[in-house]
Formats: structure tokens, C-alpha cells, sequence
């Protein structure tokens, strides 16, 4: 048999989970207390497919992912393509700044392989990814919070609470920023309590502890995005604050320095115990990662997804 029909019988087979895994979306913003934990994969499946194609969303799908971690971009005319960086140079075989580029230039280009290869592959759009994803699994916008040369402030995240509205999964989105409280309540207003809005907590945010309090007064977010360089870090002790109060807490294992070193490597290559289970230990019901599919089996092997 061909491996692309092997291939094709596995995502077959990996649908049917789909709507069995749906109610993780529910469940998350339930609060409800529980000993699940989400997995976030980093740019889908950044190992096994280009970052952030149609293909790595078909594999994050399949290895049980409840979060797609993405990069959203804005072309010359106003339409959301899906990329990392600003350029297309590292992922395509095309060059230029996506901002100066229209959708219809972008869509002409192939994207690469993690190692450089060509593919057949277009970048994708917003739209193209929730084609995917609804109603099966969270989208994390990264690079939401950019400011758009020559546009008003907020205008990205303006674009994306549209795109999102107009395909009825504002429930299923993510946004991670370290926006004050008035800023975001005053770029996303009455969506602030729609999508699942995740304020960052790092040293680096003015008067943290009060920055924090506001947010649990005003929103109780669904989560709050740890970035900890250090265990002897502010972020670092607002934790029980957070969990206390029946917010989630959410960090990125794929830096060392947003998990004082407990991260995706130390995980992988060294023990599990020691980075995940760490992590998972302290509290955290949310991680990101960029080996998702290792990270679910040693979360099923703990009885944690």
C-alpha cells in the first residue's frame, strides 16, 4: 500500500477523535477544575511539516492537539496570511515584506521544508486554517499585538475580531498580550469576554502585581501566559495568586527562559519529569510546545489528557 494512503487512513481514523476532543474547547472555559492538560502545538506541527501550513494544522489535529499556535500577518490589501516572520524569504521560494505584498503575489509562492525544500504548498490564509479548525480545536493568533505601519493602533486585531466573527469562532480563539487592561477592553471591547483572552505575566510588565489584580477584577481571564526567567521572579510568585483564583495558567515550553529552564529540551533530552512533569506539577494546565506529539503521550501516560 502507498504511503499516501497510509497516511490518508490515519488523518481518516484521527477525524472520528475529533468531535470526541471538541469539548476540551468547552471545558477550558469552563474553569471547571480538572486534571486535563492542554497541549498548544507550536506553529502546528513545526517537526514533521512546514511551520504553519494547511498540512502541520492536519497533523496537530491528528496527534490530539487542543491548540493550534499561529502567526498572523497582514498584506498589502488587508488580507490575514498565516507566517512567522514579516518576510516570506525563510518559508518561500519567493522574497519581500509581507505588508508590501497582495495576497494574490503571496499565493503564487511555495512554501519550504523546515530544511529548505521546496513544496507544493501555498501559504495560507486565516480563513483557510479555520476551514480546518472550527469547531475542532482553539487557534492562539500570535503577533496579534503588532502595530501596522501607516494604520491605526489595533487595526490587526480589529481585522482578526472580524474574520473571526464572520466564521462564528470567536469562542475558539486565543490571544495572548501584555496590553494593560483599559488598552485591550478598548481595541477588542464587548469580544474581550468572546475569545479566550490570555494576559501575559512577566517581570518586565509595569506594577505586575496590580497589572494582574486589574485583570482578575475586571475580566477573571480564562488563562494568564506565564514568561518566567528565573523561580525567583515575580511571575514566578504570582502563580498560587492565579490558580487561586481560578484562572489557568498557560506557558510556552518551547524557551527555557519563559520556564526557568524546564522547557521542550530539557524534556526531550533529557527526562520528561524534569521539564513537562515540572511544569505540570507547579500548576500548569496549559503548555506549548514543539514536540506536541511527545508532550500528549507523556500527558496520557500521567492520566493528564
Amino acid at each position: 500500500m502507498a504511503w499516501g494512503v497510509i497516511i490518508g487512513l490515519m488523518l481518516g481514523s484521527g477525524r472520528m477523535a475529533y468531535a470526541q476532543e471538541s469539548n476540551t474547547i468547552d471545558l477550558l472555559r469552563s474553569k471547571q477544575k480538572t486534571d486535563y492538560v492542554w497541549v498548544a502545538a507550536h506553529r502546528a506541527d513545526c517537526l514533521y511539516a512546514p511551520e504553519n501550513s494547511l498540512e502541520a494544522v492536519r497533523h496537530a489535529l491528528f496527534f490530539g492537539a487542543d491548540i493550534i499556535e499561529t502567526d498572523v500577518r497582514m498584506t498589502k490589501d488587508g488580507q490575514i496570511v498565516i507566517m512567522h516572520d514579516y518576510t516570506v524569504d525563510r518559508m518561500t521560494n519567493g522574497t519581500g515584506t509581507i505588508s508590501e505584498m497582495t495576497l494574490a503575489e503571496i499565493k503564487k509562492l511555495h512554501l519550504k521544508t523546515n530544511w529548505g525544500g521546496r513544496t507544493d504548498q501555498e501559504v495560507p490564509t486565516l480563513e483557510e486554517f479555520i476551514g480546518l479548525t472550527k469547531g475542532k480545536i482553539c487557534l492562539y493568533l500570535d503577533k496579534a499585538s503588532y502595530d501596522i505601519p501607516g494604520h491605526e493602533e489595533g487595526t490587526l486585531v480589529r481585522a482578526l475580531l472580524n474574520i473571526l466573527r464572520k466564521n462564528d469562532v470567536l469562542e475558539e480563539a486565543v490571544f495572548v498580550l501584555n496590553w494593560p487592561y483599559e488598552k485591550a477592553r478598548r481595541i477588542f471591547g464587548k469580544d474581550l469576554e468572546r475569545v479566550i483572552y490570555c494576559p501575559v505575566i512577566e517581570d518586565t510588565i509595569p506594577h505586575l502585581e496590580s497589572y494582574v489584580d486589574e485583570y482578575l477584577e475586571k475580566l477573571h481571564p480564562i488563562a494568564f501566559q506565564f514568561r518566567m526567567k528565573t523561580l525567583d521572579s515575580e511571575t514566578y510568585r504570582l502563580l498560587p495568586k492565579v490558580l487561586e483564583s481560578g484562572s489557568r495558567a498557560f506557558i510556552a515550553a518551547t524557551w527555557p527562559e519563559h520556564t526557568a529552564g524546564h522547557d521542550d529540551h530539557t524534556s526531550m533530552f533529557k527526562r520528561p519529569s524534569e521539564g513537562w512533569g515540572w511544569l505540570v506539577d507547579q500548576g500548569f494546565n496549559i503548555l506549548e510546545s514543539n514536540y506536541p506529539n511527545d508532550l500528549i503521550r507523556f500527558l496520557k501516560n500521567e492520566n493528564r489528557h
